[in-house]
């Protein structure tokens, strides 16, 4: 156990450092030859060379202002025809890139507007290029500020770098956040805390060396050894990615009891059907269709079926279901009242803030006399559809993930079986349960195109099996999680 999870914690050093790398590289070059230009065309009175600064100014701030976590989903279209898939740690770099090359661009710009005015005079009067000013006073001046700004970017890179679990990126904030914090592991959660803090401080020291020194051999050292660690990760992916013959990509959303269940999937499968499981962990509910309509997952299994059909709706997708998996009736939950009867008048209310989970939260408000909710309306319901409040309930949507983590902020919170054990409750201890009889079923989901084949009916087989079913009732007591097969 021990050993596994250090394995975990030194495989998410290295994706983060992969990563990272990249995309700083990418960054500090991309950037670099921004600044200068944005820094070279900056107030000149040639109309085309104003209207490039301006658009190309115009450029940097709007990537800028955009929060990286919406930048990761916009850029999806960019990623995929670069890398050609939005999910992993490859996939990860391209939106970490384009997030980080604008932000070095302003410093690379501002760093080389304070070299010395009276250097670029001395050096125009002595007959010097524009590219020998560039590379002879320009760069070399503001070599300082330009390391310095490197060392800022790729501090950065590593916060961002947290956000690629929910396109299972993998790194040390995906372990940290998914297996450490949200699994209750204290070992992973504290030890990949501390490997992000050495990580940080490491390019700090090395930030500072490099600004106090003249040679630069060991960045050409750590860029040689870094960049054939990289080839060898790249060379790595593309070769399992060749891989196709009996071998299928899963996608689910990461939860403790998900990952054992999936997993033991990925064994039964291999066992009894020779069929290899590639699994994929998403860290939003949104993700696994796109992944499946987009061909970078073969199936996926997270939804239920009104959850499925509102994303048909949606957005189109050409995805259906090819088998049941379980029902996981959702609660109402309390840790300071112990009965209905006394809810008070303005108690707060932590729900699901996803589309149909969120109906689901409020059909069980309603279900359990908290609310009512205008005629007809079901799990398409959201928050202008209640039309009687008499508890004056201050209903919370919250990730959901987050609701039980809250339980102790709010009077009342609805949530989901997955993050029971974390909140070390059961489903016995609801305050109110759905029916058992709940059209939330949870299924199996592929495209259009593959629901007949073969490999996938015998994934579907291996997850509804006695073994999976035993387990899941093992982890999910007091029917929380009922066959649905």
């Amino acid at each position: 156990m021990l050993q596994q999870m250090l394995f975990n914690l030194l495989l998410a050093t290295w994706q983060t450092v992969y990563m990272v790398f990249i995309a700083t590289v990418i960054a500090i070059v991309g950037g670099l030859i921004l600044g200068v230009l944005l820094h070279l065309s900056y107030n000149k009175n040639n109309l085309a060379i104003r209207l490039f600064n301006t658009v190309v100014g115009f450029i940097v701030n709007v990537t800028r202002s955009i929060p990286y976590i919406i930048l990761l989903i916009l850029l999806y279209p960019v990623t995929k025809l670069i890398v050609g898939t939005t999910i992993g740690t490859t996939a990860s770099i391209v939106p970490l890139a384009i997030a980080a090359l604008p932000f070095y661009a302003r410093l690379a710009e501002s760093a080389i507007a304070e070299v010395d005015k009276g250097l670029i005079e001395a050096a125009n009067s002595m007959g010097a290029t524009k590219a020998q000013i560039i590379f002879k006073v320009l760069l070399p001046e503001a070599k300082t500020l330009l390391v310095d700004a490197a060392t800022l970017t790729t501090i950065g890179l590593i916060g961002y770098s947290a956000m690629a679990g929910i396109v299972g990126g993998g790194g040390l904030g995906d372990l940290t956040y998914f297996q450490g914090y949200n699994d209750g592991n204290l070992f992973l959660l504290y030890g990949g805390v501390i490997l992000l803090i050495i990580l940080v401080q490491l390019c700090q020291s090395y930030g500072k060396f490099l600004t106090q020194t003249k040679k630069l051999i060991s960045v050409w050292v750590l860029t040689g050894l870094l960049a054939i660690g990289s080839v060898a990760q790249i060379g790595y992916s593309t070769y399992q990615s060749a891989q196709k013959t009996n071998i299928i990509t899963v996608g689910y959303t990461k939860s403790p009891e998900q990952d054992k269940i999936m997993h033991l999937v990925k064994q039964i499968a291999l066992d009894k059907y020779g069929l290899d499981v590639k699994l994929i962990s998403f860290g939003d509910y949104n993700l696994p269709n796109r992944a499946l309509s987009d061909g970078d997952i073969d199936a996926n299994v997270f939804q239920h079926i009104p959850f499925l059909e509102n994303q048909i709706k949606q957005f189109g997708y050409k995805i259906t279901s090819i088998g049941k998996t379980f029902i996981y009736p959702m609660g109402l939950f309390s840790n300071s009242i112990h009965s209905l009867n006394a809810v008070p008048v303005g108690a707060k209310v932590a729900i699901p803030n996803d589309p149909t989970n969120r109906g689901r939260a409020l059909m069980i408000l309603a279900d359990a006399g908290l609310i009512k909710l205008k005629p007809g309306v079901t799990w398409k319901a959201n928050l202008d559809d209640v039309i009687s409040n008499p508890y004056k309930l201050q209903i919370i949507p919250l990730q959901a993930d987050q609701v039980a983590n809250n339980l102790n902020s709010v009077s009342l919170a609805v949530i989901n079986n997955d993050f029971l054990p974390k909140a070390h409750l059961t489903l016995k201890q609801a305050l109110f349960v759905e029916p058992k009889d709940s059209p939330f079923a949870n299924i199996i989901v592929v495209r259009d195109q593959d629901q007949n084949d073969p490999l996938l009916h015998k994934f579907v087989e291996a997850y509804q099996s006695p073994k999976v079913e035993k387990l899941a009732q093992k982890l999910y007591p007091d029917d929380a999680a009922i066959a649905a097969w």
